[in-house]
């Protein structure tokens, strides 16, 4: 856990970010940031980035970027308007860095519905420097994988309320009744992204284990072939729920840091947290998941 000193970089960090946020609208300089926060501005700059692994700039252009692609899905207004509420000189601009952050023109992205935007749209708190100080893989490894058959139960929703912990505990019990099941103990945990999930928030999850066939699937349960892909993939460390350092960071981290400065996009409408020899449960200190994130070159 931080130290005194630290817990005061948070406060002023806070407190930088909270003046971001009151000007995504406005002109702001970083020097302004940095005196918001009570810093020099190049011990601002070095420290930002220590504990966010992204510029004040970046952060700022991003969180702009966010909720002008909010205010795309949930309104009709012209482009050019939006573009210009959240400082951009011209809509050619807008566009430009748009496309460079979610992969896709500002038109595209509202007729779509705005796929992963919530998780790029998350502003920085207490619980997000921690973890990304301390529980999160800064740099994913990068694998390429072939088609996984799945079977499981499926969940739909926001998981508001933790459901889906809820889920495995009834897909547990069951997973002796899958035939075809590899061996190895492994296991799956699929969120599966629908094209209003930026206006709901709602999404299918499927608890799953791989399997050589999807025949003779149980009634109650359902089967999916993930495609083959290319995967960054994020280790975290630790409880996946609690107060900090949570599986929600880890995808937030991902989706609203890692991936719109990698270069890369997800070219499907999934992603999923592989359980291997080494997670030991969800409240386990000690226990490990990793985060898999289809991805190709934009």
């Amino acid at each position: 856990m931080f130290a005194m000193t630290e817990m005061n970089y948070l406060q002023n960090i806070l407190r930088a970010v909270d003046f971001m946020e009151r000007n995504l609208n406005a002109p702001v300089s970083v020097a302004a940031i940095a005196s918001a926060g009570a810093y020099s501005t190049f011990h601002f700059l070095r420290l930002f980035k220590i504990l966010t692994g992204e510029t004040p700039g970046s952060y700022l252009r991003r969180r702009r970027l966010a909720e002008a692609a909010n205010e795309l899905v949930r309104s009709r207004r012209r482009i050019i308007e939006i573009a210009l509420e959240y400082q951009f000189g011209s809509q050619e601009a807008f566009s430009r860095a748009f496309r460079e952050c979610f992969g896709l023109t500002p038109l595209a992205f509202r007729r779509r519905g705005g796929l992963h935007s919530l998780e790029a749209a998350r502003r920085i708190d207490a619980a997000a420097l921690i973890h990304y100080q301390e529980g999160v893989t800064m740099e994913p490894r990068m694998e390429t994988k072939g088609p996984v058959n799945l079977v499981g139960l499926v969940y739909y929703g926001d998981n508001k309320n933790w459901e889906i912990p809820k889920l495995w505990e009834e897909f547990i019990p069951s997973m002796g009744k899958i035939p075809n099941a590899l061996p190895g103990g492994e296991a799956y945990g699929v969120c599966f992204y629908s094209g209003n999930f930026s206006k709901t928030g709602l999404f299918y999850y499927l608890a799953a284990l791989p399997v050589l066939s999807l025949e003779n699937i149980p009634m109650e349960m359902v089967g999916k072939t993930l495609p083959a892909s290319d995967y960054a993939v994020f280790t975290h460390s630790g409880a996946l729920v609690g107060e900090s350092k949570t599986i929600r960071d880890t995808y937030g981290y991902a989706y609203g840091t890692w991936l719109p400065r990698s270069g890369f996009e997800n070219p499907f409408g999934f992603d999923f947290e592989f359980y291997g020899e080494r997670f030991h449960g969800n409240q386990d200190p000690n226990s490990e998941i990793e985060v898999w994130i289809p991805i190709q070159k934009k």
